[in-house]
């Protein structure tokens, strides 16, 4: 009877510790939850306290006056305590000042071909040329004898009677006894020449161009061109000019008749225009040269 109590008992003892064990693991459960929940509060307010000590909040509602304010005198008048306002106001700064445009003066009409010289004459000897030098341009006739020459250069001829320029004072001429040949002696004649050309921008000269154009095209159809473009035959006839070739220097000279004559067959043989370049020498060839490949650029 004892062993069948003391078997009861231990089955009861049993059943109660296995009853127990399962609430032990859960309370632990628990509790674990429990400590991982208190240490990220934990960390969030100590994380929250330390942005507010670094960026206090601000206010943003206007501060509340508790004190009253006293009425004014009727004898004395309103101060406005604000300081003055020096600055441009709010309006004026966001609107810009409206900017009128300078107006230009209308351009002169165009004057005719037949009186063009005054104008054309008054405009050119107004530009920035070297001093007394301009008066080696012939005024008269400019622009057709401007016609006349290009179309002549362009086919690599020069005309007679067609003067751009005035002739030079100083005549090509050998001491007797002196070697037949062009050298810096002759060369020196041109330069004034090459100054005048180069002193003045090739711009300022294109603007002139572009005014007189009409006119220039008109003289250009008196001479049989009435369906070509003057630009065109312009720009064929600094082709021509750049076009002469390089030589050697000095070079020899005859004399068969009352001209000199280049006795290099070779030299002699090339386009009228082409042995007028040669003739002013190297450095004033190749400095008239790039004055030309400027206008050129400009034209096209």
């Amino acid at each position: 009877m004892q062993r069948l109590i003391a078997l009861h008992h231990q089955n009861a003892t049993e059943v109660v510790m296995a009853e127990q064990k399962p609430n032990n693991n859960q309370q632990l459960y628990y509790a674990g939850i429990a400590a991982i929940v208190i240490v990220v509060l934990l960390a969030l307010w100590l994380l929250l306290a330390k942005d507010e000590e670094q960026e206090p909040a601000i206010n943003l509602l206007p501060p509340v006056t508790t004190e009253p304010v006293a009425p004014q005198s009727e004898a004395e008048p309103e101060q406005d305590t604000a300081e003055p306002d020096t600055t441009t106001p709010l309006q004026e700064q966001l609107t810009e000042p409206e900017v009128s445009a300078p107006v230009s003066e209308p351009e002169p009409v165009l004057p005719t071909l037949d009186e063009s010289d005054v104008e054309v004459k008054q405009r050119l000897l107004a530009l920035n040329w070297r001093s007394g030098l301009a008066g080696l341009f012939v005024t008269e006739e400019m622009l057709r004898n401007f016609v006349v020459q290009t179309d002549n250069t362009a086919q690599g001829q020069l005309a007679a009677g067609h003067s751009l320029l005035q002739p030079l004072e100083q005549k090509f001429a050998l001491a007797e006894g002196d070697a037949m040949q062009l050298d810096e002696s002759s060369f020196a004649r041109y330069r004034p020449y090459i100054e005048l050309i180069e002193s003045v921008p090739a711009e300022q000269i294109l603007a002139l161009f572009n005014r007189y154009e009409p006119l220039l095209q008109q003289a250009y159809a008196e001479l049989g061109y009435p369906d070509e473009l003057f630009k065109n035959k312009l720009i064929a006839a600094i082709d021509v000019m750049l076009a002469t070739p390089e030589v050697s220097y000095p070079l020899a000279l005859e004399r068969p008749s009352v001209v000199y004559v280049f006795a290099d067959p070779a030299i002699e043989q090339l386009p009228a225009a082409q042995k007028q370049m040669i003739r002013l020498g190297p450095d004033n060839q190749q400095r008239f040269k790039a004055v030309l490949q400027r206008y050129k650029q400009l034209l096209q």
